[in-house]
């Protein structure tokens, strides 16, 4: 029995659209059921409607292009299997149509059953494996934010609690000793955790949207980033001329970031000295790292590129991915990354990456300082005790916040709990109902929690016009950029990362202008101006 297959032909040639269905039907091991559209907005609503297999696309339609109609499609359905059919090859017509997405090209006066019952089932095994890839990709990046939420969870109590203990007068020294060891293990852990989660979510990443940056800015927020640690070893970096090139700021910052920490971390015997610089070689960026540490032997200048391969003992800290990552970002980039011997001692870290085309440079925007909104009030001050909603469906996490926030920073406000956000709507919804209660002047909310999430809770606050107005500040384990951009695109005023610090609460507060910390005594408090 022949297997069955649908097939529209776009086309607005009558006596086209009957080659096809001649040539289609000459194939004896396919049944092909063929449906016609003359126009490309028939075609799209036949394509919407019927969903079929293949779509074969006449390249020359009147009013709009087959381009223009491919386009369309795509946006609609962008799993839809379509190739383009034209009456006179190119091979820019060609590499234009396969860059806009089509699954294949074929001139009319090529056309045999052969020939286009082949490329026909070649674009619909295209589009069945493209969809496993996509289904994988899927599960890859739900693995990644497991990664980054669930199991840095009970890790993340077991280090804060280790701390208090630690921090005990009563501790024995060897049990404070033993302690150390468990907190040098747990921030290991946590290491690996975010250094895999990375490389997971690049595994699953379709590609950057590149842009112009600058790797002279790159190269500042690098030296931000690592500042303690350059500071601790009194490393030197020599900058060289650094060219703008086409890339993802977030991710150069990573890959160069990598690749200076390892330089200082791996110089052990001598202040780590770090040179930088990059040079255009025809439409790429030959960047350049070169340190004066230890160097790498030749024979192991391509296996440190490889996952958990790592060439000295657990007496120097690190997961064995940084390597990995950064080829993987130099990938995305469409450029390369590798390892070769350099002039003297040292190591020598080659990155190629496109280049930006020509462009008069814009200022370089200054950074803002923080200045946190803590007033010195020797009285009794201004306002009323904040009423804080923390919204936390774990225990331990809200007997940190308590411990650490409240006790040992000694920031006092009026707290209240939910342990779901279905909850936390329904305490606020009772409060506004209520006239001479208090209403909630700031939210403290967890992403992960059963029942209603905080990217839910978000978006029924953004619904309620009587509590859109409520500052809402995101609690969560991960640093992860995604998450962060979506909570601030739900209109959160800050996105801490637990347990809550002081610091974290006053960058949090510099835009809210009805709260501010005020010193009464030793301590401080979140107040609210008076109603």
């Amino acid at each position: 029995m022949a297997e069955d297959c649908s097939i529209l032909i776009i086309d607005d040639n009558i006596d086209d659209r009957e080659v096809y269905r001649r040539i289609l039907g000459r194939v004896s091991s396919t049944a092909y059921r063929v449906v016609e559209a003359e126009t490309g907005e028939e075609g799209r609503a036949l394509n919407a409607q019927r969903r079929p297999n293949c779509i074969l696309l006449d390249y020359s339609l009147p009013g709009r292009d087959g381009l223009g109609v491919l386009t369309d499609i795509l946006e609609d359905d962008p799993t839809a299997n379509v190739i383009v059919l034209t009456g006179q090859g190119s091979e820019t017509v060609a590499v234009e149509v396969m860059k806009s997405g089509a699954r294949d090209y074929l001139t009319k006066d090529s056309l045999s059953p052969e020939t286009l019952h082949r490329c026909i089932q070649n674009a619909i095994m295209h589009g069945v494996l493209e969809a496993k890839l996509e289904q994988k990709r899927q599960s890859l990046e739900i693995f990644t934010r497991a990664m980054a939420h669930d199991l840095k969870e009970p890790l993340r109590t077991i280090k804060s609690f280790s701390r208090i203990l630690h921090g005990s007068a009563a501790l024995p020294a060897e049990d404070r000793e033993l302690l150390d060891y468990v907190l040098s293990a747990a921030d290991h852990m946590e290491d690996l955790i975010v250094k895999v989660s990375g490389f997971t979510k690049l595994e699953a990443s379709g590609g950057p949207e590149l842009k112009p940056v600058s790797l002279s800015d790159v190269l500042g927020q690098v030296e931000d980033n690592l500042r303690q640690q350059i500071e601790s070893r009194g490393a030197v970096i020599i900058r060289g001329a650094l060219p703008e090139v086409m890339g993802d700021a977030t991710l150069l910052v990573q890959l160069l970031q990598n690749l200076v920490s390892n330089a200082i971390r791996y110089c052990e015997q001598k202040v780590p000295e770090i040179r930088i610089s990059g040079e255009p070689q025809g439409d790429l960026c030959r960047l350049n790292v070169h340190d004066n540490g230890p160097g790498i032997d030749p024979q192991h200048r391509e296996l440190i590129f490889q996952p958990f391969k790592r060439l000295v003992g657990r007496g120097i800290e690190g997961t064995g991915l940084g390597l990995a990552i950064c080829r993987r970002i130099a990938q995305l980039h469409g450029g390369s990354i590798w390892c070769e011997a350099g002039s003297g001692p040292g190591a020598t870290f080659v990155v190629e990456v496109p280049l930006a085309e020509a462009r008069s440079a814009a200022p370089a925007a200054s950074p803002v300082a923080h200045n946190a909104k803590l007033a010195e009030h020797p009285g009794e001050g201004s306002g009323r005790l904040a009423e804080v909603l923390l919204v936390e469906d774990s225990p331990a996490d809200i007997q940190l916040l308590k411990i650490k926030l409240m006790h040992r920073e000694k920031v006092n406000f009026n707290l209240h709990v939910a342990t779901n956000g279905r909850e936390a709507m329904r305490l606020l919804e009772e409060r506004a109902g209520i006239a001479d209660v208090p209403q909630i002047d700031l939210m403290l909310l967890d992403i992960n929690m059963p029942i209603m999430d905080g990217f839910e809770v978000l978006h029924a606050l953004s619904a309620d016009a009587r509590l859109k107005q409520i500052p809402v500040c995101i609690l969560s384990t991960s640093s992860d950029e995604t998450d962060m951009r979506r909570a601030r695109d739900l209109g959160a005023l800050a996105y801490m990362v637990k347990p809550p610090t002081r610091q974290q609460l006053e960058e949090a507060l510099e835009d809210v202008d009805h709260l501010e910390l005020l010193q009464r005594g030793d301590s401080l408090a979140l107040c609210a101006e008076q109603n």
